[in-house]
């Protein structure tokens, strides 16, 4: 394992993770606020080109392989920003009743770090969560919604 230093002031530099993804910080922070973003060579591969056009910019619509799957976006990204989004999809699942307050549903959210986890749609006044997707299951015993 390599260390880089800080240029300013020789400590070490440290993996971190801000908003806008992971950066080298100086370990000496806050003596020394030095930060190096570091670049990866592609966000994301273009796997096909559509017949599509961006409603946008009227550039083509490419399908892309990102960090969180695949996805549908402009060709002339950094400079146009659209983004096909499949929001009506996932309302059709089944909501799962919250099995803490037992008025709201169980919906999924992404959290600091951004991974995802699943909450009541009621928070603040319900703060029940999971870390893992929830499924409706029949008791075997009786067959009511566990």
């Amino acid at each position: 394992k390599q260390q880089e230093h800080c240029p300013r002031c020789d400590a070490v530099l440290q993996l971190k993770q801000g908003k806008k993804g992971l950066f080298l910080g100086c370990s000496a922070y806050p003596a020394c606020d030095y930060i190096k973003p570091l670049s990866f060579q592609s966000e994301s591969k273009i796997i096909k080109v559509l017949e599509e056009t961006c409603p946008e910019c009227r550039h083509p619509l490419v399908l892309k392989q990102g960090h969180f799957g695949m996805f549908i976006g402009c060709s002339h990204y950094p400079e146009c920003h659209f983004v096909v989004h499949d929001e009506p999809e996932e309302q059709a699942e089944e909501t799962i009743p919250c099995p803490d307050c037992q008025q709201g549903g169980l919906v999924a959210r992404r959290g600091r770090q951004g991974k995802v986890f699943y909450g009541c749609d009621r928070f603040p006044h319900c703060k029940f969560t999971l870390a893992a997707k929830p499924y409706l299951v029949a008791c075997p015993a009786c067959g009511s919604s566990v």
